[in-house]
């Protein structure tokens, strides 16, 4: 029998842990594993592991459950560490989310202003975490999952020796949504994503040989979930990703959040409660309101990443690595999400995908920006953390990024 392999995870209480547990579960071509879940409430942390430990019941290879509160024993001898942590909890999120709108800018988590109060929140606290790992797992290849995913990549790999790769399931997402118009498998296509974490369009797809994406911008109306108008989609040659409304239509989705009394933090933290509540009283599976929560991401890119690189597979994946001179137009440190050739010696990058040049300009500023902005906070720097301000794609004047600094800056 292989070698057993260990994956720890911070923010390993999170209600959707044993869902990632259930992926794992699922696939037979992998070595046996442990699933050390770490989290700071032993209360939830036991409740969410005995949820989990109930859907490796039915697994055909070994898979352990073992939840930990000190952060060094359970990241001692991990080969892989799942970065998912939520600083603040969703009262945070729900912060994020609603302060931008006084300053008539939309809230979101990852995009905008909201994106940047979330980054100054969690990477002194992944940094902390940093430490930790090149302590007790060194060799460890570490998961990105926590949002906003590339400011906290770029930390860790500018501001630490952890090997970290970002993982997102945004492009498998927009993959599918391609299949499900041409009406073929997934697995048939070849997609080719150009851009950032929640900053880039699947600018090709391949299916037998042929570039399918003519015919896609023809269809565009029947894309199911196309996030941005047709129009424009059209017009660039594309698809991107769910966060381009926040880019494109950002007066839509005010005018939206500003007629909703409730924010999604507020929603999930509702949804948080129930699940808690049923995983006590729930004897076996896992509970309906889980479902009402999802997490696409473990079964797209977490778990399929992480096997490519313990079964040593060759296979190709879209994930955020170091730029590195792979793309020639943006700068050698910044974050990109490109597919990548995965096995047991790493992730490789493949050619890029051929960018329009104004996609070129907008994902150059938006790494411009998310890479002044972490070094500012890592340097406590107000100076670079105003010029970060005054390019973000949705702060327009130097009042309001002022205004905006006032209310979020800390240092």
């Amino acid at each position: 029998m292989a070698e057993m392999k260990k994956l720890a995870v911070l923010g390993g209480s999170s209600i959707a842990s044993p869902l990632l547990v259930q992926e794992i579960a699922k696939r037979n071509d992998r070595p046996p594993f442990e699933v050390c879940l770490i989290g700071r409430t032993r209360d939830k942390l036991e409740k969410v592991g005995a949820a989990a430990v109930r859907v490796t019941q039915g697994a055909d290879v070994p898979l352990k459950v073992t939840i930990e509160t000190n952060i060094t024993k359970g990241l001692d001898g991990a080969d892989y560490i799942l970065n998912q942590i939520r600083v603040g909890g969703y009262q945070a999120r729900a912060y994020d989310e609603r302060f931008p709108q006084q300053f008539g800018i939309l809230g979101e988590e990852t995009f905008g202003p909201g994106g940047m109060s979330n980054a100054l929140r969690t990477i002194p606290v992944v940094l902390e975490y940093c430490r930790e790992i090149e302590k007790a797992a060194p060799d460890a290849l570490a998961l990105n999952l926590t949002n906003p995913n590339s400011f906290i990549q770029y930390a860790a790999v500018n501001y630490s020796q952890v090997n970290m790769v970002g993982v997102c399931d945004s492009p498998v997402g927009i993959a599918e949504n391609i299949s499900a118009l041409l009406d073929v498998p997934v697995e048939k296509l070849w997609v080719e994503y150009a851009g950032m974490h929640h900053f880039g369009w699947v600018v090709k797809a391949v299916l037998d040989g042929k570039d399918m994406m003519p015919e896609i911008l023809k269809n565009l109306e029947k894309v199911p979930g196309l996030p941005v108008d047709a129009e424009i989609a059209r017009a660039v040659g594309g698809i991107p990703t769910s966060y381009f409304r926040y880019y494109y239509h950002s007066n839509r989705v005010l005018e939206k959040q500003k007629a909703t009394s409730q924010v999604r933090a507020e929603q999930l933290m509702e949804l948080q409660d129930q699940v808690m509540a049923d995983y006590e009283t729930s004897k076996g599976g896992l509970p309906d309101s889980l479902l009402q929560r999802g997490a696409h991401w473990y079964g797209a890119s977490v778990v399929p990443v992480m096997l490519a690189h313990a079964n040593n597979a060759n296979e190709v994946h879209i994930v955020n690595l170091v730029n590195n001179g792979t793309v020639e137009w943006m700068p050698k440190k910044a974050i990109i999400e490109t597919q990548a050739l995965v096995n047991r010696h790493g992730l490789t990058p493949l050619e890029p995908a051929r960018t329009p040049i104004d996609l070129q300009a907008m994902v150059r500023l938006n790494a411009t920006f998310e890479m002044l902005w972490v070094e500012a906070v890592v340097e406590k720097d107000h100076d670079k953390a105003l010029r970060a301000m005054m390019l973000n794609h949705l702060v327009h004047d130097l009042d309001t990024a002022k205004a905006i600094l006032k209310e979020i800056w800390k240092f």
